[in-house]
């Protein structure tokens, strides 16, 4: 929130959307497993981490097999 301030970003910054910047920006676009990013979050199951988190694992799936194509 501090940083949103400083360089004027007319937006509320949740602990939520921190989290959820976190996970997909900083792991999941860079490869990290998703049961590390579960652990790391603090999600006792796996499957919480899936279900807030899957549709960009299938997006990222989905953008690797559209590469894939590219390269026939």
């Amino acid at each position: 929130k501090e940083i949103a301030d400083v360089v004027d970003i007319d937006f509320n910054l949740t602990h939520h959307i921190a989290r959820k910047t976190f996970a997909t920006t900083v792991l999941l676009s860079n490869n990290v497993p998703m049961d590390v990013v579960s652990k790391l979050l603090g999600h006792t199951k796996l499957q919480t981490t899936q279900e807030h988190y899957g549709e960009i694992v299938k997006q990222r799936l989905r953008d690797e097999i559209d590469r894939m194509k590219d390269r026939q």
